[in-house]
Order: C-alpha cells, then structure tokens, then sequence
C-alpha cells in the first residue's frame, strides 16, 4: 500500500532534496509538497496523508498555527515538526500542542526516515481500528432490528452489547445489562453457561442451541441459546421458547387428564357389555337394568367430557359468541339450587342453602351460560366436600355489579393451587382432591365464560376449610332495580 506524505516547508531547496532522499529510502511512498502552510491546508482538506511533515518557522503563518488546524481537520494524522537548531522551546510547544516528534536541523536522515516510517504504520493502525469499529457499529446496527436476542460477554464475563430483542424477550433494558456482569443481569448464569454449546466460528458446523431456565423476576423463561467465540469473547443468540414449553406441557397435561377420564367410563361400559353378551351367566331383569344404567351413565360422563373440550376448543377459537340479555339473577341463582337439590338428593350429608336480597338490579350476560357457570361451581363444591356440609350460594348487591359467591365446608384448595386452578386442564393435586376426577376443564370455561360477560371469577380458600368462588357481574345498562322480581325464600 502506497503511503501519501505531504511535506511544508518554505526552502524550495529542501523541498527539492528531501522528497528524493526519502524515495530511496522507503518503498512505496507519494510525497506532495506545499511552500505555505495556506496552500497545505488546502490539500490536507482534499486528502487524507498518512503523515505531514512541517517546518515549524515559515512565513505568514507558521508551523505551529499549521500544526492547531491540522488537529481541527485532521486529528488523527501523525505530524511531524522540523526546527532550526537551538529551537528547543519551539519543539516542545510543537509536542504539547500535538505533534507527533520533531526533527532538528541539519536533518539526520536515518532518524527521520525511521520516526516517518513509525508514524505512517499508526496512521494505518488508526485506519484499520476505525474501520473495524465502524464495521462493528454497522453491526450493531443490524443486530438492532433482527428478533433474536442477542449479547456479548467479553472475557470477563461484563455484557457488552444488548439488543432490542434481548430486551423484549428478557425485560431486562440495555441499561440494566450493559458494563455488568452476566451473573448479575441473568440469575442463574453460572450453572447455564456451561451448558451452553459454544461454536469456534457462525455457520452451518455450528452447534445446535441448548434449551436452558432462567427465572428473572419471579417469571420462569426458557432460552434456545448458542454461542460463538471471537477474538474478545463470545456473542450469546437466543429465543424465547417459553410459550412453546407451556404448550408442550399443556399437551401432555390434555393427553394424560384425557386418557386418564375416558379410561373409567370405557372401563366401565365394555364390562358392562361384556356381561350382558355372557351366556354362561344368567341374569335377572333388574341385573340387566343396573348394567344398563352403568352404561347409560358412563356413556353420558363420555359425552360430558367431549363436550367440555370441544367447548373448551371453540372458546380458544373465538368461534363462540354470547347473547347478551338483562338477567334476574336471584331467579336464576333460586332454579339453579332446586335442580343441584334434586341432582345430590342422595346425599344426606350435603345441604344447600341460598341468600338473596329482596330487590336486585338485573345483570348483563347469557342466561344459559351463566347457569351453567353456577352449575359447575356448585357440582364442584359438592365433589370438593367428601365429608359432607353446607354449601351456601350467597347473592348480593355490590359497587356497580352484582356478585354470587358459591361456599363450602370442604377440602380447601392450597394457595399456590388457587393460581393455577383456572388454567386449561389443571385438576387440584388427585391426592389432595381425594379422588376427584374430571377434566380439569371446567373452572377453565366457567372463567372464559365469566370473562366474556365483562365479569370476574376469583377464588379464595383456606386448607381443611372449604372454599369460596365469586362470580362478580356488572348490572345490565337500562336494568333498574324494579325489573328483578321479589325472591322467595328457599328452604334448605
């Protein structure tokens, strides 16, 4: 590479002998000449010269005041600075106003020669590292807009890059990341790192990316993460599978609760039919009408189940749309016990018992789907009570709405079940729950249902205590508190 030199000195003799000394003694070399410091301004704004090289005493404007305004256009080229003999002082302001060295006159060539060689080989040093930082900046730049996460971790471990989609996926701004320590800004990054497979260089031979936790800020996240090594650290990529797990899981969750609940029934049928098929055994009329019934009922469990998720399914979908009408709520909330009533009449160690006010406004919602809500929440604290009790169903006026809380006297939920209860096919631990079945679907629609009548499903419960279930509602627009009818009181 062809090194460009401007020289400025106001001795056209100089001017003359220098340049050919230096092409014999550097290869590769392009020297232009200036005789004002004017006129080498002109040129060092055109070009950008490797080295400069000045007389510091010129005419006009001297090499000093030359050397401030090519600190201003130039800051980084080397500049070198020739005095008179006995101009000491002069080659010290020379060098505090940043020169790079000085040369005395008479010029001792193999100096010169050797202080102009190490100034052009930092010109080119400074060269390469601005292209590599705006190479590195280009970078950057397209990091900011890919989805993938991505970080640097120098070799002391300190984050030196966080992109946007770091932040995104994490919550952790670039702010929060940035100068620290990845054991600080990722919990748990020591024992995950190790993990992490590492790739010598991008590309196709890359390793395939590590699934790892992380909990940041009580949430848990799941990283697909690889790496690759540089010359000052590794450059982390990563995504974001924690939706994908949670679906994974809910898959498995589906498949064991479903097979588990269609087990029983089908269970139950086939022996059923498999003894009535039976010739060896006879069996009298009312042996045949019990197995019958086992059938019948299994069948119709079956179809509950199909039912739930199919319905669960169209929720999901957004295919199923809610009438909207004015309801009376304590009439409903009064049908809704006498038919659970009659539902558990063989259970003598359960009583229902309901509460209404004497005047109610009506709420806004879907008749049907909120009698089944209460159907379920009821069934529900019926199965949760296997030692029997009361449960109550309590109608009140609230702020703005109307609330219907659903209590009983059983098992109780624990409190970190209550958070997860109205998850998709979460079913209360089967040993807690004392055998409870079901398919973890119902509290499930009933919030979903609840949810799309502008309501609220909320739970509270304590071990051993039983539980209580809120269904909060708004009052319906243009319903007054004259258009619900007097209750009646029930008995239990």
């Amino acid at each position: 590479m062809t090194a460009r030199i401007l020289l400025v000195d106001d001795d056209k003799a100089l001017l003359d002998a220098l340049p050919q000394a230096l092409r014999l003694r550097m290869n590769e070399i392009q020297i232009d000449t200036s005789e004002t410091a004017t006129e080498a301004l002109e040129r060092i704004r055109d070009t950008d010269y490797d080295a400069i090289v000045s007389d510091i005493k010129m005419p006009g404007m001297d090499g000093l005041a030359l050397l401030h305004e090519i600190r201003e256009l130039r800051p980084t080229t080397p500049t070198l600075m020739i005095t008179g003999h006995g101009e000491r002082d002069l080659a010290v302001q020379a060098l505090r106003g940043g020169a790079y060295d000085f040369v005395q006159k008479p010029i001792d060539r193999d100096y010169f020669v050797a202080s102009l060689e190490r100034a052009i080989q930092l010109r080119r040093l400074d060269r390469e590292v601005e292209q590599q930082r705006l190479a590195l900046e280009r970078h950057a730049r397209v990091l900011e807009h890919v989805d993938d996460g991505v970080f640097l971790v120098d070799d002391r471990g300190v984050i030196r890059h966080w992109n946007p989609a770091a932040y995104a996926i994490t919550g952790i701004s670039a702010n929060q990341a940035l100068e620290r320590h990845a054991g600080e800004t990722l919990p748990g990054w020591e024992i995950v790192a190790p993990l992490i497979p590492v790739a010598s260089m991008p590309g196709p031979g890359s390793l395939e990316a590590k699934v790892v936790p992380l909990e940041l800020d009580g949430r848990e996240l799941w990283l697909s993460i690889s790496g690759v090594t540089f010359s000052d650290g590794i450059v982390y990529a990563f995504r974001s599978l924690t939706e994908e797990r949670a679906l994974d899981e809910l898959k498995g969750e589906f498949i064991a609760t479903v097979s588990h609940e269609l087990r029983t029934p089908l269970a139950a049928i086939y022996g059923s039919a498999q003894t009535l098929l039976r010739e060896d055994v006879e069996l009298d009329e009312s042996d045949k009408k019990r197995l019958l019934d086992v059938i019948a009922h299994e069948s119709e469990r079956l179809s509950r189940i199909a039912d739930d998720i199919l319905f669960a399914n169209k929720l999901d979908s957004g295919q199923f749309a809610l009438g909207v009408n004015g309801i009376d709520l304590r009439a409903l909330a009064r049908d809704v016990v006498e038919e659970m009533r009659a539902c558990f009449a063989e259970r003598d160690d359960i009583s229902f018992e309901l509460t209404v006010p004497d005047a109610l406004d009506s709420v806004a919602g879907d008749p049907d789907k909120l009698r089944q809500v209460l159907i379920n929440l009821i069934d529900n604290a019926v199965k949760y009570s296997p030692g029997g009790g009361r449960v109550e169903v309590a109608v009140e006026a609230r702020d703005g709405g109307v609330r219907v809380a659903v209590r009983d006297e059983g098992i109780g939920i624990a409190p970190l079940e209550q958070r997860r209860i109205f998850g998709k096919f979460y079913r209360v631990d089967p040993g807690l729950a004392r055998g409870v079945g079901g398919t973890g679907l119902g509290l499930y629609i009933c919030r979903e249902l609840v949810r799309r009548m502008e309501g609220r499903l909320s739970v509270s419960s304590e071990e051993g205590k039983g539980s209580t279930f809120a269904v909060d509602l708004p009052v319906a627009p243009a319903a007054g508190k004259e258009a619900a009818a007097v209750a009646q009181p029930v008995a239990p």
